[in-house]
């Protein structure tokens, strides 16, 4: 599994971001400095951009390779009038449910909120 591990990243990103996007009370997913970063990038090479490793913005996915399990962490923003223990924990449920099929030892999510508009 070790030669999959950056393709079951990145669709452990794709699956955890289209689960918390669709939420109600998520407004958007907060990319981080680093997903930032990689898009100013990749605006000045288009290229790049299109090719195998696009991320998912506003989840990072990471691997414990002691004990194979897997983190995932989503960062969002919350429309205004939604409690925020309310929508994360959907979130969380949903990405669970969502990961479930996808190949894993186990999965622990973490969902912070960012900010409300």
């Amino acid at each position: 599994m070790a030669a999959d591990t950056p393709r079951v990243r990145d669709r452990l990103a794709e699956v955890a971001a289209g689960a918390a996007q669709d939420v109600p009370g998520v407004a958007f997913l907060r990319p981080g400095v680093v997903d930032l970063l990689r898009t100013r990038v990749a605006d000045r090479a288009p290229r790049l951009a299109a090719g195998p490793g696009a991320r998912a913005q506003g989840v990072r996915v990471s691997r414990d390779e002691a004990t194979g399990a897997w983190h995932i962490d989503i960062r969002l923003v919350l429309n205004r009038g939604h409690r925020a223990l309310d929508v994360t924990r959907a979130v969380h449920t949903a990405t669970l449910a969502a990961v479930r099929a996808e190949p894993s030892v186990s999965v622990r999510v973490t969902v912070t909120v960012t900010g409300v508009v």
